[in-house]
């Protein structure tokens, strides 16, 4: 290696310029820091020889005494952790990572231990720094740049190797002043610059979307910029819904374990609650145990939320239209979070089925056992508490249960809700019982205009707004209405939820018409049967109200042959009487018809006949016996009196006679004309 002792007169010569003395002599005298030594550059004579014996005694007590300050230096820096290095703990010391207790810290020490620490970057193993010397060019610039080894010391010319682990760029200056004072007449001329840093390796773990170990680079365009707590949280994917920010622990191998509190942050925008990390920093977001919904809204819109556009899985199950597993972006396309409500309309909407009161959500938090979310919609739906609208993370669980008693007035609020199911899908329903045409049915929102042969389910209109529900009446009216027997007050709907026994839900339709309460007209969901029973006892001073009620049909038609002016099909309110259907053909044929009684045929759903001679009154009004209400497809026959049927018994007879008499007579006609000849 070479000597570079001989080039010391050189380089106090440039450092010193003209002004100072360049002899060579030698002799003991007081170094740089107050001790006697042999020099071996120039020197001025200052003070008296001393004995050699004393000279010795002195050098080892100060060398001795300026050991220990060296040893006091502080250290801010490690070497880089490797990722399977990493252990960290619970902020209580337990094995339960995460299990702190609402948002009390019980562990570690306040932020306020990091002030005193200062934000100076700290050298480490990795970094390139460079050091000038005052009009010495040859230890200066390029020739002065040194990397910081694995042990944490650069070589240095004349002093050898010097420890820089864990200083700042100030203190390694001081500290290369102090080294180089025996070779410098203006040690203080001396700079040290950072060329390149390091990157740092931090560890986090707990509350965060990616756990683990990262390298985070440092930038350097104009000053060192160390990264931050939250930049750190940034890179660890963002933290979830369970994240407890008031007790983030960041353990520090010089300090220990740290309690930060960045509400401040987010609230107040206090910066000095971001910290800034140092090499080997390991960061721990514990879980909350406690639930605000506002807070965690709040949470989300925050920068340490994580990436906007990243996916999020859940499952959404029970009451829903699709239950299953849904990826749903964590901010839509306008700029919505990933709240309860978007996760149900990704689902298709709840059911009419489904009990909103008593949502639950299931979240598995990094650490601990699975939490239990309760959430009401009602609350959302009648107060408009956003507060129940919750903001869900990563691998949450919906479960939507079904409602023991459905409210149908609730239904009709549910129906309109922007995460209920999308009334424009056609349900597959059936009707049953007294209705003119039962089977089954695809109906969809819209307003129904029905008539015995033709629907019509029309859209939204042009405002958007929803002129039709699939609701009882109109499915009613699809399967061309009730008939005359049907008993409005005990219309049933059975409903199969998707877990549980079928559900029975009663409909009175009376009281929709004489209290207009539209709770009554309950809306359907897909499955639905609807049963409308007979009537036992009939009360024919209701039918002409039930004759214009929206669930009638539009018409029946009546088939009425036999000795009437005008026979043929003719088309009827609902609810006419027998009469009424005479009249509209034009009456009685009373040269021929039998006046007196008709004959009412009618064809039950069952496939039987049913028969029944009715006298006729048209006096009369409204009576099963004497003036009957008429159902779809009945046929009235109208015979022919008496007097009619021996006319035209007597009139075929005497047609028959004629017809055998022709030919004798046509015969004797013959002879009599050869006769004359």
């Amino acid at each position: 290696m070479k000597d570079w002792r001989p080039m010391a007169p050189k380089i106090a010569s440039k450092n010193f310029g003209e002004r100072h003395h360049l002899g060579s002599t030698r002799g003991p005298r007081q170094d740089a820091r107050g001790c006697p030594g042999e020099r071996k550059y120039p020197y001025i004579p200052q003070s008296p020889p001393i004995s050699p014996p004393l000279l010795s005694a002195l050098r080892n007590l100060c060398t001795s005494v300026v050991l220990l300050p060296s040893l006091m230096l502080p250290i801010n820096a490690v070497s880089p952790v490797m990722a399977q290095q990493l252990r960290f703990e619970s902020p209580n010391g337990g094995q339960n990572l995460g299990s702190n207790t609402g948002s009390s810290c019980t562990g570690g020490i306040p932020a306020t231990a990091l002030r005193g620490t200062g934000e100076a970057y700290t050298l480490g193993s990795g970094d390139r720094i460079q050091i000038d010397i005052f009009n010495v060019p040859e230890y200066s610039g390029e020739n002065g740049r040194y990397q910081v080894l694995v042990d944490g010391t650069i070589n240095m010319p004349l002093i050898g190797k010097v420890s820089v682990l864990g200083l700042t760029i100030d203190q390694t200056a001081n500290q290369l002043r102090r080294a180089y004072r025996d070779y410098l007449q203006r040690p203080e001329l001396l700079t040290v610059k950072l060329l390149g840093t390091r990157p740092l390796q931090i560890g986090i773990a707990g509350e965060v979307n990616r756990p683990g170990s990262y390298t985070i680079a440092i930038s350097t365009d104009t000053e060192v910029r160390l990264p931050t707590l939250t930049r750190a949280i940034q890179l660890g994917g963002g933290i979830t819904q369970a994240a407890d920010i008031r007790c983030i622990i960041l353990t520090r191998p010089q300090i220990g374990k740290v309690t930060i509190d960045l509400t401040d942050l987010l609230q107040l925008g206090d910066l000095s609650k971001d910290i800034t990390l140092r090499d080997g920093d390991t960061i721990f977001v514990p879980t909350n145990t406690s639930f605000d919904a506002l807070e965690r809204r709040e949470l989300a819109t925050a920068s340490v939320a994580g990436d906007p556009t990243q996916p999020v899985n859940i499952v959404v199950v029970g009451e829903v239209t699709k239950p299953g597993s849904y990826t749903i972006t964590r901010v839509d396309e306008n700029g919505g979070l990933l709240t309860i409500t978007r996760a149900l309309q990704a689902a298709g909407g709840v059911t009419l089925s489904a009990e909103i009161g008593q949502l639950q959500v299931i979240r598995r938090p990094k650490a601990g056992p699975p939490q239990n979310l309760q959430v009401n919609l009602r609350e959302l739906l009648y107060r408009g508490d956003l507060s129940q609208d919750i903001i869900l993370q990563q691998g949450d669980t919906i479960l939507v249960p079904t409602a023991a008693n459905p409210n149908p007035a609730e239904a009709n609020l549910l129906a309109t809700a922007n995460f209920a199911a999308d009334t424009s899908r056609p349900l597959n329903i059936a009707v049953v019982g007294e209705v003119n045409r039962p089977g089954t049915y695809t109906v969809a929102g819209g307003d129904v205009r029905a008539t015995l042969t033709q629907e019509n389910l029309t859209a939204a209109d042009s405002e958007g707004r929803i002129t039709g529900l699939p609701t009882v009446t109109r499915a009613i009216k699809i399967a061309g209405g009730i008939t005359a027997e049907a008993d409005i007050r005990e219309i049933r709907v059975l409903r199969q939820p998707k877990s549980g026994p079928v559900q029975t839900i009663t409909v009175n339709l009376w009281e929709l018409l004489e209290t207009g309460d539209l709770s009554r007209d309950i809306i359907l969901q897909q499955g639905d049967t609807i049963s409308v029973p007979t009537a036992t006892n009939i009360d024919l001073a209701e039918a002409p109200q039930l004759a214009t009620a929206s669930f009638s049909p539009n018409s029946i038609s009546i088939n009425v042959v036999g000795q009437v002016v005008r026979p043929g099909l003719v088309q009827l309110a609902p609810n006419s009487s027998l009469n009424q259907a005479l009249l509209a053909v034009g009456g009685f044929d009373n040269s021929r018809a039998e006046t007196k009684e008709v004959e009412l045929i009618r064809l039950n759903p069952n496939g039987t006949v049913f028969r029944q001679v009715v006298p006729v009154d048209f006096a009369q009004g409204l009576d099963e016996e004497t003036n009957p209400t008429l159902r779809h497809n009945d046929v009235i026959v109208v015979n022919r009196s008496g007097l009619t049927r021996t006319r035209d018994t007597l009139g075929k007879v005497g047609g028959t006679i004629g017809a055998v008499a022709s030919p004798i007579f046509s015969l004797f006609g013959f002879i009599r004309f050869f006769s004359i000849f």
